[in-house]
Protein backbone atom coordinates (compact mmCIF):
# COMPACT_ATOMS: atom_id res chain seq x y z
CA UNK A 1 0.00 0.00 0.00
CA UNK A 2 2.63 2.30 0.90
CA UNK A 3 5.27 2.95 -2.50
CA UNK A 4 8.14 3.47 0.48
CA UNK A 5 7.80 1.51 3.13
CA UNK A 6 5.07 -0.36 5.95
CA UNK A 7 4.03 2.74 8.72
CA UNK A 8 6.20 2.29 11.48
CA UNK A 9 3.67 3.83 13.79
CA UNK A 10 -0.13 3.52 13.12
CA UNK A 11 -3.30 5.13 14.86
CA UNK A 12 -6.35 3.04 15.18
CA UNK A 13 -9.67 5.05 16.16
CA UNK A 14 -11.79 2.72 18.33
CA UNK A 15 -11.34 -0.33 20.41
CA UNK A 16 -14.32 -2.20 19.32
CA UNK A 17 -14.48 -5.67 18.36
CA UNK A 18 -12.98 -4.27 14.61
CA UNK A 19 -10.21 -2.28 15.92
CA UNK A 20 -8.80 -4.40 18.25
CA UNK A 21 -8.69 -6.81 16.08
CA UNK A 22 -6.91 -4.59 13.02
CA UNK A 23 -4.47 -3.21 16.20
CA UNK A 24 -3.39 -6.94 17.31
CA UNK A 25 -3.07 -7.97 13.96
CA UNK A 26 -0.95 -4.82 12.72
CA UNK A 27 1.48 -5.89 16.18
CA UNK A 28 1.53 -9.02 15.08
CA UNK A 29 3.36 -7.75 12.04
CA UNK A 30 5.97 -5.49 13.71
CA UNK A 31 3.84 -2.51 13.62
CA UNK A 32 3.87 0.40 15.99
CA UNK A 33 0.12 1.14 17.18
CA UNK A 34 -1.53 3.33 19.50
CA UNK A 35 -5.08 2.49 20.05
CA UNK A 36 -7.55 5.51 20.87
CA UNK A 37 -10.54 5.18 22.38
CA UNK A 38 -12.95 7.43 24.18
CA UNK A 39 -14.82 4.83 27.03
CA UNK A 40 -12.65 3.08 29.86
CA UNK A 41 -11.60 0.15 28.22
CA UNK A 42 -12.17 -2.28 25.23
CA UNK A 43 -15.17 -3.37 24.06
CA UNK A 44 -17.53 -1.13 25.81
CA UNK A 45 -19.47 0.28 22.80
CA UNK A 46 -21.64 -1.89 20.14
CA UNK A 47 -19.43 -4.79 20.88
CA UNK A 48 -20.54 -4.84 24.44
CA UNK A 49 -23.73 -6.82 24.65
CA UNK A 50 -24.49 -7.94 20.89
CA UNK A 51 -26.23 -11.59 19.78
CA UNK A 52 -22.99 -13.25 20.41
CA UNK A 53 -23.32 -15.09 17.20
CA UNK A 54 -20.47 -15.54 14.70
CA UNK A 55 -22.82 -16.74 11.84
CA UNK A 56 -21.32 -17.23 8.81
CA UNK A 57 -24.48 -19.06 7.81
CA UNK A 58 -25.84 -15.41 7.76
CA UNK A 59 -23.74 -13.02 6.01
CA UNK A 60 -26.63 -12.01 3.66
CA UNK A 61 -27.45 -8.64 3.94
CA UNK A 62 -30.52 -7.14 5.48
CA UNK A 63 -31.95 -5.61 2.42
CA UNK A 64 -33.87 -7.68 0.42
CA UNK A 65 -37.42 -7.78 -1.70
CA UNK A 66 -39.06 -8.41 1.13
CA UNK A 67 -38.15 -5.66 3.39
CA UNK A 68 -40.62 -2.86 2.19
CA UNK A 69 -43.65 -4.88 2.78
CA UNK A 70 -42.04 -5.51 6.40
CA UNK A 71 -41.63 -1.81 6.97
CA UNK A 72 -45.30 -0.83 5.73
CA UNK A 73 -46.52 -3.90 8.05
CA UNK A 74 -44.94 -3.17 11.30
CA UNK A 75 -45.60 0.92 11.16
CA UNK A 76 -47.15 1.65 14.16
CA UNK A 77 -45.82 -1.07 16.57
CA UNK A 78 -43.28 -0.48 19.35
CA UNK A 79 -42.39 -3.72 19.18
CA UNK A 80 -41.78 -3.54 15.27
CA UNK A 81 -38.20 -5.20 14.27
CA UNK A 82 -37.70 -2.41 12.16
CA UNK A 83 -38.51 1.11 12.92
CA UNK A 84 -37.68 4.26 10.78
CA UNK A 85 -37.90 7.72 12.92
CA UNK A 86 -37.43 9.90 10.42
CA UNK A 87 -35.07 12.70 11.16
CA UNK A 88 -34.40 16.30 9.48
CA UNK A 89 -30.88 14.67 8.42
CA UNK A 90 -29.47 14.17 4.79
CA UNK A 91 -27.60 11.45 5.55
CA UNK A 92 -30.21 9.33 6.68
CA UNK A 93 -32.38 9.65 4.38
CA UNK A 94 -29.79 9.13 1.51
CA UNK A 95 -28.85 6.25 3.79
CA UNK A 96 -32.50 4.70 3.47
CA UNK A 97 -32.88 5.75 -0.07
CA UNK A 98 -29.76 3.37 -0.85
CA UNK A 99 -31.09 1.03 1.03
CA UNK A 100 -33.99 0.45 -0.47
CA UNK A 101 -32.39 0.34 -3.89
CA UNK A 102 -30.88 -2.55 -2.83
CA UNK A 103 -34.00 -4.22 -1.80
CA UNK A 104 -33.57 -6.68 -4.73
CA UNK A 105 -32.79 -10.73 -4.56
CA UNK A 106 -29.88 -10.06 -6.88
CA UNK A 107 -28.05 -7.22 -4.71
CA UNK A 108 -28.42 -9.57 -2.09
CA UNK A 109 -27.18 -12.33 -3.92
CA UNK A 110 -24.19 -10.29 -5.04
CA UNK A 111 -22.74 -9.50 -1.19
CA UNK A 112 -23.06 -12.53 0.07
CA UNK A 113 -19.62 -14.37 -1.16
CA UNK A 114 -17.65 -10.92 -0.14
CA UNK A 115 -19.09 -11.26 3.61
CA UNK A 116 -18.38 -14.80 3.47
CA UNK A 117 -14.99 -14.75 2.89
CA UNK A 118 -14.75 -12.66 5.80
CA UNK A 119 -16.55 -14.42 8.23
CA UNK A 120 -14.64 -17.71 6.78
CA UNK A 121 -11.08 -15.63 7.54
CA UNK A 122 -12.67 -14.71 11.00
CA UNK A 123 -13.07 -18.14 11.79
CA UNK A 124 -8.98 -19.01 10.73
CA UNK A 125 -7.96 -15.71 12.73
CA UNK A 126 -9.65 -17.03 16.03
CA UNK A 127 -8.24 -20.38 15.79
CA UNK A 128 -4.94 -19.11 15.26
CA UNK A 129 -5.65 -16.44 18.00
CA UNK A 130 -6.23 -19.10 20.59
CA UNK A 131 -2.90 -21.15 19.29
CA UNK A 132 -0.77 -17.73 19.92
CA UNK A 133 -2.21 -17.39 23.51
CA UNK A 134 -1.57 -21.06 24.36
CA UNK A 135 2.11 -20.49 22.92
CA UNK A 136 2.29 -17.52 25.28
CA UNK A 137 0.88 -19.82 28.44
CA UNK A 138 -2.64 -18.04 27.81
CA UNK A 139 -6.01 -19.01 27.55
CA UNK A 140 -7.98 -16.83 24.97
CA UNK A 141 -11.66 -17.45 26.86
CA UNK A 142 -14.76 -15.59 25.72
CA UNK A 143 -17.26 -18.40 26.30
CA UNK A 144 -17.20 -19.76 22.62
CA UNK A 145 -19.75 -22.38 22.73
CA UNK A 146 -19.28 -24.28 19.20
CA UNK A 147 -22.73 -25.99 19.09
CA UNK A 148 -23.59 -24.33 15.83
CA UNK A 149 -26.36 -22.21 15.22
CA UNK A 150 -29.68 -23.17 14.60
CA UNK A 151 -32.55 -20.83 12.64
CA UNK A 152 -35.91 -21.81 13.13
CA UNK A 153 -39.06 -20.88 10.83
CA UNK A 154 -42.42 -20.26 11.74
CA UNK A 155 -44.00 -20.85 8.15
CA UNK A 156 -43.17 -23.19 5.29
CA UNK A 157 -42.71 -20.21 2.79
CA UNK A 158 -40.18 -18.74 4.76
CA UNK A 159 -37.99 -21.69 4.99
CA UNK A 160 -38.34 -22.81 1.56
CA UNK A 161 -36.80 -19.04 0.58
CA UNK A 162 -34.38 -19.34 2.77
CA UNK A 163 -33.41 -22.91 1.68
CA UNK A 164 -32.96 -21.43 -1.79
CA UNK A 165 -30.33 -19.20 -0.23
CA UNK A 166 -28.34 -21.98 1.30
CA UNK A 167 -27.53 -22.86 -1.87
CA UNK A 168 -25.66 -20.48 -2.82
CA UNK A 169 -24.24 -20.53 0.67
CA UNK A 170 -22.56 -24.31 -0.03
CA UNK A 171 -21.25 -23.54 -3.22
CA UNK A 172 -19.02 -21.38 -0.57
CA UNK A 173 -18.03 -23.95 1.27
CA UNK A 174 -20.94 -23.44 4.48
CA UNK A 175 -23.76 -26.06 4.51
CA UNK A 176 -26.75 -25.68 6.33
CA UNK A 177 -29.10 -28.85 6.76
CA UNK A 178 -32.75 -28.43 6.68
CA UNK A 179 -34.68 -29.84 9.57
CA UNK A 180 -38.05 -30.86 10.32
CA UNK A 181 -39.43 -29.81 13.87
CA UNK A 182 -38.72 -32.65 15.42
CA UNK A 183 -35.62 -32.12 14.36
CA UNK A 184 -34.60 -29.66 15.23
CA UNK A 185 -36.00 -30.47 18.73
CA UNK A 186 -33.02 -32.65 18.54
CA UNK A 187 -30.63 -30.19 18.11
CA UNK A 188 -31.93 -28.21 20.84
CA UNK A 189 -34.19 -29.69 23.40
CA UNK A 190 -35.40 -26.23 24.84
CA UNK A 191 -37.23 -25.79 22.43
CA UNK A 192 -39.99 -27.89 23.20
CA UNK A 193 -43.03 -25.88 24.47
CA UNK A 194 -42.57 -23.87 21.10
CA UNK A 195 -43.07 -27.07 19.02
CA UNK A 196 -45.53 -27.90 21.22
CA UNK A 197 -47.55 -24.37 20.49
CA UNK A 198 -46.99 -25.13 16.65
CA UNK A 199 -44.57 -22.18 16.62
CA UNK A 200 -41.76 -24.19 14.29
CA UNK A 201 -42.38 -25.05 11.17
CA UNK A 202 -38.91 -26.10 10.55
CA UNK A 203 -35.35 -24.56 10.94
CA UNK A 204 -32.15 -24.58 9.27
CA UNK A 205 -28.27 -25.69 11.51
CA UNK A 206 -25.29 -24.80 10.76
CA UNK A 207 -22.93 -26.97 12.51
CA UNK A 208 -19.83 -24.94 12.27
CA UNK A 209 -20.66 -21.86 13.50
CA UNK A 210 -20.50 -20.88 16.96
CA UNK A 211 -20.98 -18.20 19.32
CA UNK A 212 -19.02 -15.92 22.39
CA UNK A 213 -19.20 -13.23 24.21
CA UNK A 214 -17.98 -10.24 21.97
CA UNK A 215 -16.90 -7.72 25.07
CA UNK A 216 -14.84 -10.69 26.56
CA UNK A 217 -12.66 -11.14 23.49
CA UNK A 218 -12.67 -7.35 22.61
CA UNK A 219 -10.73 -7.06 26.62
CA UNK A 220 -8.64 -10.28 26.01
CA UNK A 221 -7.01 -9.39 22.59
CA UNK A 222 -6.56 -5.70 23.60
CA UNK A 223 -4.37 -6.90 26.64
CA UNK A 224 -2.69 -9.07 24.44
CA UNK A 225 -1.97 -6.27 22.03
CA UNK A 226 -0.52 -4.33 24.39
CA UNK A 227 2.03 -6.99 25.26
CA UNK A 228 2.83 -7.04 22.20
CA UNK A 229 3.36 -3.04 22.91
CA UNK A 230 0.22 -1.43 21.42
CA UNK A 231 -0.49 2.20 23.53
CA UNK A 232 -3.75 1.67 24.57
CA UNK A 233 -4.82 5.49 25.17
CA UNK A 234 -8.60 5.21 27.17
CA UNK A 235 -10.90 7.80 28.06
CA UNK A 236 -9.25 9.53 25.47
CA UNK A 237 -11.97 10.80 22.54
CA UNK A 238 -9.96 11.47 18.96
CA UNK A 239 -11.50 14.58 17.91
CA UNK A 240 -10.01 14.84 14.27
CA UNK A 241 -7.46 13.68 12.16
CA UNK A 242 -4.58 15.98 11.12
CA UNK A 243 -3.97 16.15 7.79
CA UNK A 244 -1.14 17.97 4.77
CA UNK A 245 -2.30 17.96 1.73
CA UNK A 246 -3.61 14.26 1.13
CA UNK A 247 -1.67 12.88 3.89
CA UNK A 248 -2.46 11.76 7.67
CA UNK A 249 -0.32 13.05 9.95
CA UNK A 250 -1.94 12.26 13.49
CA UNK A 251 -4.67 12.86 15.76
CA UNK A 252 -5.99 15.42 18.02
CA UNK A 253 -7.10 14.47 21.20
CA UNK A 254 -8.29 15.93 24.51
CA UNK A 255 -4.34 15.13 25.89
CA UNK A 256 -2.78 16.55 22.81
CA UNK A 257 -1.87 15.29 19.16
CA UNK A 258 -0.46 11.76 18.34
CA UNK A 259 1.32 11.10 15.23
CA UNK A 260 1.24 9.10 13.53
CA UNK A 261 2.59 7.54 10.09
CA UNK A 262 -0.94 6.13 9.29
CA UNK A 263 -4.76 6.37 10.36
CA UNK A 264 -7.41 3.71 10.65
CA UNK A 265 -11.10 4.63 11.51
CA UNK A 266 -13.13 2.06 13.16
CA UNK A 267 -14.94 4.29 15.76
CA UNK A 268 -18.39 2.14 14.22
CA UNK A 269 -21.22 4.45 14.20
CA UNK A 270 -18.97 7.46 14.71
CA UNK A 271 -16.37 6.87 12.10
CA UNK A 272 -18.92 9.44 9.83
CA UNK A 273 -18.28 12.39 12.06
CA UNK A 274 -14.25 11.99 11.82
CA UNK A 275 -14.13 11.47 8.06
CA UNK A 276 -17.00 14.20 7.37
CA UNK A 277 -14.65 17.33 8.38
CA UNK A 278 -11.99 15.61 5.81
CA UNK A 279 -14.52 16.10 2.99
CA UNK A 280 -15.26 12.23 2.97
CA UNK A 281 -18.74 10.69 3.09
CA UNK A 282 -18.42 7.17 5.21
CA UNK A 283 -22.14 5.75 3.80
CA UNK A 284 -22.39 4.47 7.35
CA UNK A 285 -25.34 5.54 9.41
CA UNK A 286 -26.42 3.90 12.92
CA UNK A 287 -29.31 1.36 13.64
CA UNK A 288 -30.00 1.35 17.36
CA UNK A 289 -30.43 -2.16 18.38
CA UNK A 290 -31.65 -3.69 22.03
CA UNK A 291 -30.48 -6.70 23.94
CA UNK A 292 -31.33 -8.51 27.02
CA UNK A 293 -29.32 -10.61 29.29
CA UNK A 294 -30.16 -13.06 32.05
CA UNK A 295 -29.35 -15.76 34.06
CA UNK A 296 -29.91 -18.93 32.27
CA UNK A 297 -32.27 -21.07 33.37
CA UNK A 298 -31.60 -24.25 35.68
CA UNK A 299 -32.40 -27.55 33.89
CA UNK A 300 -33.77 -26.39 30.20
CA UNK A 301 -31.60 -23.80 28.98
CA UNK A 302 -30.78 -23.80 25.30
CA UNK A 303 -27.45 -24.49 24.35
CA UNK A 304 -27.06 -24.20 20.80
CA UNK A 305 -27.26 -20.44 19.31
CA UNK A 306 -31.21 -19.67 18.01
CA UNK A 307 -32.23 -16.97 15.10
CA UNK A 308 -35.91 -16.27 15.40
CA UNK A 309 -36.47 -15.36 11.51
CA UNK A 310 -40.11 -14.32 12.53
CA UNK A 311 -39.59 -12.46 15.83
CA UNK A 312 -36.01 -11.43 14.17
CA UNK A 313 -34.28 -11.96 17.21
CA UNK A 314 -31.61 -14.13 18.04
CA UNK A 315 -30.24 -15.67 21.01
CA UNK A 316 -26.57 -17.35 22.55
CA UNK A 317 -25.90 -19.47 25.54
CA UNK A 318 -23.01 -17.26 27.31
CA UNK A 319 -21.62 -19.41 30.01
CA UNK A 320 -24.33 -18.95 32.69
CA UNK A 321 -26.69 -16.28 31.08
CA UNK A 322 -29.00 -16.06 27.71
CA UNK A 323 -28.60 -13.26 25.68
CA UNK A 324 -30.99 -12.06 22.83
CA UNK A 325 -30.97 -9.43 20.73
CA UNK A 326 -32.58 -7.92 18.25
CA UNK A 327 -35.00 -4.53 16.50
CA UNK A 328 -33.30 -2.59 14.03
CA UNK A 329 -34.43 1.44 14.44
CA UNK A 330 -33.25 4.29 11.68
CA UNK A 331 -33.18 6.80 13.78
CA UNK A 332 -29.82 8.89 14.27
CA UNK A 333 -27.42 9.26 17.38
CA UNK A 334 -30.07 8.54 19.37
CA UNK A 335 -28.97 6.17 22.74
CA UNK A 336 -31.76 6.56 24.79
CA UNK A 337 -33.02 3.30 26.10
CA UNK A 338 -37.05 2.87 25.43
CA UNK A 339 -38.07 0.35 27.91
CA UNK A 340 -40.77 -0.87 25.39
CA UNK A 341 -38.80 -1.72 22.89
CA UNK A 342 -36.19 -3.56 25.17
CA UNK A 343 -39.34 -5.18 27.09
CA UNK A 344 -39.81 -6.78 23.08
CA UNK A 345 -36.81 -8.29 23.34
CA UNK A 346 -37.63 -10.41 26.23
CA UNK A 347 -40.59 -11.08 25.45
CA UNK A 348 -39.64 -13.15 22.41
CA UNK A 349 -37.26 -14.57 24.28
CA UNK A 350 -39.86 -15.77 26.92
CA UNK A 351 -41.99 -16.70 24.24
CA UNK A 352 -39.56 -18.87 22.45
CA UNK A 353 -38.25 -20.24 25.95
CA UNK A 354 -40.94 -19.83 28.60
CA UNK A 355 -38.77 -21.38 31.08
CA UNK A 356 -36.59 -18.53 31.24
CA UNK A 357 -40.06 -16.36 32.61
CA UNK A 358 -39.08 -17.05 36.11
CA UNK A 359 -35.57 -15.01 35.45
CA UNK A 360 -37.74 -11.71 33.85
CA UNK A 361 -36.56 -9.87 37.43
CA UNK A 362 -32.92 -10.36 36.97
CA UNK A 363 -33.21 -9.19 32.74
CA UNK A 364 -30.36 -6.64 32.00
CA UNK A 365 -31.51 -3.87 28.84
CA UNK A 366 -29.03 -2.57 26.65
CA UNK A 367 -29.16 -0.73 23.54
CA UNK A 368 -26.12 0.35 21.24
CA UNK A 369 -25.58 1.43 17.73
CA UNK A 370 -24.61 -0.22 14.86
CA UNK A 371 -23.03 1.07 12.12
CA UNK A 372 -24.67 -0.08 9.14
CA UNK A 373 -24.05 0.26 5.11
CA UNK A 374 -27.21 0.11 2.80
CA UNK A 375 -25.79 -2.97 1.28
CA UNK A 376 -24.64 -4.48 4.29
CA UNK A 377 -21.03 -5.05 3.79
CA UNK A 378 -18.47 -3.07 5.66
CA UNK A 379 -16.14 -0.53 4.51
CA UNK A 380 -12.81 -1.73 4.44
CA UNK A 381 -9.32 -0.31 3.19
CA UNK A 382 -7.85 3.38 2.02
CA UNK A 383 -9.97 6.72 1.33
CA UNK A 384 -10.15 8.82 -1.99
CA UNK A 385 -7.76 11.09 -1.60
CA UNK A 386 -5.72 10.15 1.57
CA UNK A 387 -3.39 6.84 0.64
CA UNK A 388 -2.93 6.56 4.34
CA UNK A 389 -5.90 7.22 5.74
CA UNK A 390 -8.20 4.00 5.99
CA UNK A 391 -11.71 2.62 7.08
CA UNK A 392 -12.63 -0.69 8.87
CA UNK A 393 -16.42 0.02 10.29
CA UNK A 394 -19.93 -0.19 8.57
CA UNK A 395 -20.23 -3.97 9.86
CA UNK A 396 -24.17 -3.29 11.26
CA UNK A 397 -25.26 -6.90 12.52
CA UNK A 398 -22.05 -8.33 11.59
CA UNK A 399 -18.90 -6.75 13.47
CA UNK A 400 -18.49 -10.20 15.47
CA UNK A 401 -18.85 -11.99 12.46
CA UNK A 402 -16.55 -10.69 10.31
CA UNK A 403 -14.18 -8.27 12.69
CA UNK A 404 -11.23 -10.82 12.95
CA UNK A 405 -10.94 -11.34 9.12
CA UNK A 406 -11.47 -7.54 8.53
CA UNK A 407 -8.60 -6.79 10.80
CA UNK A 408 -6.11 -9.62 9.04
CA UNK A 409 -6.81 -8.24 6.05
CA UNK A 410 -6.57 -4.65 6.95
CA UNK A 411 -3.73 -5.31 8.22
CA UNK A 412 -1.94 -6.76 5.71
CA UNK A 413 -3.37 -4.17 3.16
CA UNK A 414 -1.40 -2.12 5.38
CA UNK A 415 1.45 -3.41 5.41
CA UNK A 416 2.13 -3.60 1.73
CA UNK A 417 0.83 -7.19 1.58
CA UNK A 418 -1.41 -8.79 -1.28
CA UNK A 419 -4.18 -9.20 1.08
CA UNK A 420 -6.53 -11.80 1.01
CA UNK A 421 -9.34 -11.79 0.77
CA UNK A 422 -9.25 -9.17 -1.95
CA UNK A 423 -10.43 -5.94 -0.36
CA UNK A 424 -11.67 -3.82 -3.35
CA UNK A 425 -14.94 -5.17 -2.71
CA UNK A 426 -15.37 -3.62 0.55
CA UNK A 427 -13.87 0.15 -0.65
CA UNK A 428 -15.49 3.09 -0.09
CA UNK A 429 -15.51 3.83 -3.71
CA UNK A 430 -18.14 1.31 -4.54
CA UNK A 431 -20.66 3.67 -3.14
CA UNK A 432 -19.68 6.58 -5.53
CA UNK A 433 -22.79 7.47 -7.95
CA UNK A 434 -24.83 4.34 -6.34
CA UNK A 435 -28.14 4.68 -7.69
CA UNK A 436 -27.22 7.78 -9.27
CA UNK A 437 -27.78 9.91 -6.07
CA UNK A 438 -24.78 12.20 -5.53
CA UNK A 439 -22.75 12.88 -2.02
Amino acid sequence: MFSVQPPQQVIVIGAGIVGVSTAYELALRGVGVTLIDMREGAGLGTSFANGGQLSACEVAPWAGPEIPGLILKWLGRDDAPFRLRPKMDPDQWLWLMRFLARCRSSARRERIPHNLELALLTRARLAAYREQFAAAGEALEFEQREKGILRIFRDRHSLADAVEETKLMARLGVEQEPLTPAQCIDIEPALGPAMQRGDIAGGLYSRTDSSGDAHLYSVALAAAAQRLGVRFMKTSRADSILTDGGWARGVTTAEGEVEGDAVVVAAGAGSAALLKPLGLRSYIYPLKGYSVTLPAPAGNAPEVSITDEERKIVISRLGNRLRAAGQAEVGGYDLTLERPRAEAVLSALVSLFPQAGPEREAAEFWCGLRPMTPDGSPVIGATPGFANIFINSGHGTLGWTLGAGSGAALAELICGGASQPDLSPFSIRRFQGFTGISG
